[in-house]
């Protein structure tokens, strides 16, 4: 009785050959023995990427060396066809030769993860840090911001939820227009199934590739059968084998699923986009995620292009953490056609978000960021690298809003004078020689409510002295490596790993303790540049290690990465490249094994 692996050996070459021109609508044609090359039915491949061979054990398997990147067997082609199961797959191939008995594999696929073992990812998606964009890209991202615009104001009665979420959240139809907000339709929505932009540009796209490469290049499609990609189970699944296009098939719209918000620099061209889901489940955001050269993010400011005049005029601006706060805010200024507020989109200011605000004369910095952690790190940094003034704006609560802080107070500052503002602010400045927290009196009637200010009661930032002067600090190696595995039984268990590997880094020892021990540069910590790294931290201190041992860089496959740390070579992947898009880590695949070089600090 043939077991599951003998029945896709070169043995059943023929059918395999028959069924893949059949059912991917592939045409193979021979290059040599066991040897057949074709266009890969999986992107739009112009190159004709996609091979059948047979490997060194006889199996007989299909290679993507185009934008896939994929290595398949019949079982895992039939499930990336078929949407199906493992044991499906081995069902269907048998059914196809006609064999009624066959001795079946229990497990699961290596490369194709079981339909719906993934939903629609919920992770902040990372991002590359590369060089301007070009003129060809920021006209794509206009078109693009254009199109969703038109889309959502096209049917109001089709997309009554997302303009009823955006306006409970102060953003109305005149605001949707001025700002060129939007909407990509989800996956799930019967008439654009996650591709409106792709249908919408479809016919460009097939006059003209070059014009998809540029939709590529701004990060505005999503290849759904990337398997290095965050979410490729739930990606994968939405691969429409109904039809002939390249585009449609294998490709959906970045932002399905999310309202849109282009973002503009100075000039007011569109630069980037960011989206948000219309509910509040999971990690609501998603940033572009940039190929090779399209995208930076680190300039952007939403709200500039309509703030830079009047910020340079006043030599004041207003700066809040999010979108919505942003709007909060742009409500409530007495002009609305003069407004000073921008949000950073985070509550991390930039050196090249502070390099716009000195080229525009900026003395006063009114922080309006929400009073959280992550808030109150923002404004320390700001505090600490700004050469006017910081005034922190509210007496927030932990974890409020300040969108929520001045939703009763409305009508008490919806005349304020900004210049009368400033004056009272420097004069209890020079006062008290300390950062201002400006306080809102609501109770009581509307002419008795006031704008008070007081010193703020925080303290600004210490470093120890040691600390201040140390430019290295030195761990031991015997402390972490215990620690560096992804060997766990659940995600609590890793975040438990992952909170001892930080307490370990903020011990910050001056001296080496022992004889084995690295190094990690002293700014690292205290920008706190781990914090970015998530579960991705295990393997590149593991690099760190081995790269200061070795004194070189650090050359190995991913399957010894994987035995080192106790995973797959998927999970190894799939951490690499969020390293090297963060720019903590440099990849060298030029040579046999791959070479790789650990950074400590990420390119401004």
């Amino acid at each position: 009785m043939p077991t599951h692996n003998d029945i896709k050996t070169t043995a059943y070459l023929e059918p395999i050959l028959n069924y893949a021109e059949a059912h991917l609508g592939s045409r193979l044609k021979p290059t040599g023995k066991y040897l057949y090359r074709a266009f890969c039915p999986f992107h739009a491949d112009t190159k004709d990427s996609f091979r059948l061979y047979v490997d060194g054990n006889d199996v007989v398997r299909f290679h993507c060396f185009g934008a896939c990147g994929g290595d398949w067997d019949i079982y895992d082609v039939i499930m990336l066809k078929e949407k199906c199961s493992f044991r499906q797959a081995q069902q269907i191939w048998a059914d196809y030769l006609g064999l009624k008995d066959v001795i079946f594999h229990r497990g699961q696929s290596q490369s194709i993860p079981e339909p719906d073992a993934e939903t629609e990812p919920d992770n902040v998606v990372a991002f590359l840090e590369p060089v301007e964009p070009t003129e060809q890209i920021k006209a794509t991202l206009a078109e693009a911001a254009t199109f969703y615009n038109k889309l959502l104001l096209s049917d109001p009665e089709k997309h009554f939820k997302v303009l009823t979420y955006l306006a409970r959240r102060g953003v109305e139809r005149p605001i949707i227009e001025r700002f060129q907000i939007g909407y990509s339709p989800a996956y799930i929505d019967e008439d654009h199934r996650g591709r409106a932009l792709i249908n919408g540009f479809l016919d460009r796209f097939d006059e003209d590739y070059l014009t998809f490469s540029h939709f590529q290049d701004a990060c505005l499609v999503r290849l759904l059968n990337d398997e290095g990609a965050r979410g490729y189970g739930y990606y994968r699944q939405q691969i429409d084998f109904t039809t002939r296009s390249p585009f449609t098939r294998s490709y959906g719209d970045y932002f399905a699923g999310r309202i849109v918000f282009p973002i503009h620099n100075m000039k007011g061209e569109v630069v980037g986009i960011i989206g948000r889901r219309p509910d509040n489940r999971g990690v609501r955001w998603l940033k572009q995620q940039a190929g090779e050269s399209a995208i930076t993010t680190k300039s952007w400011l939403y709200g500039i292009d309509k703030a830079y005049r009047y910020i340079k005029h006043y030599r004041t601006v207003i700066l809040v953490e999010g979108i919505f706060d942003y709007f909060a805010f742009y409500r409530l200024l007495q002009d609305q056609g003069r407004p000073v507020v921008v949000s950073t989109l985070g509550s991390y200011l930039s050196a090249e978000a502070m390099g716009i605000f000195k080229q525009l004369g900026v003395e006063h910095f009114i922080v309006a960021y929400d009073w959280d952690e992550a808030g109150r790190k923002g404004i320390e940094k700001i505090a600490a690298e700004v050469g006017g003034t910081v005034f922190y704006l509210g007496g927030m609560q932990p974890g409020q809003d300040p969108a929520e802080k001045l939703k009763d107070v409305i009508g008490s500052i919806s005349g304020f004078s900004l210049r009368h503002l400033m004056a009272s602010a420097k004069k209890h400045q020079s006062a008290t020689d300390k950062s201002i927290h400006m306080s809102f009196i609501s109770c009581g009637p509307a002419d008795k409510r006031e704008m008070i200010f007081s010193p703020a009661e925080n303290e600004p930032f210490v470093w120890h002295p040691e600390e201040a002067s140390a430019k290295e600090f030195y761990y031991d190696v015997d402390d972490f490596l215990p620690l560096l595995s992804y060997d766990h039984g659940n995600k609590a268990m890793l975040d438990q790993t992952i909170s001892e590997i930080t307490r370990l880094m903020e011990e910050r020892p001056t001296e080496p303790r022992s004889d084995r021990f690295f190094k990690i540069p002293a700014n690292f910590l205290r920008i706190e540049g781990y914090t970015d790294l998530g579960p991705a931290l295990i393997l590149w201190l593991r690099l760190v290690i081995e790269q200061q041992a070795k004194k070189r860089k650090v050359r190995q496959t991913d399957a010894v990465f994987a035995e080192w740390l106790g995973t797959t070579r998927k999970t190894i992947l799939v951490y690499k490249r969020q390293l090297q898009e963060l720019g903590y880590l440099n990849i060298d695949t030029s040579t046999r094994p791959q070479r790789l070089s650990v950074r400590y600090f990420t390119n401004p």
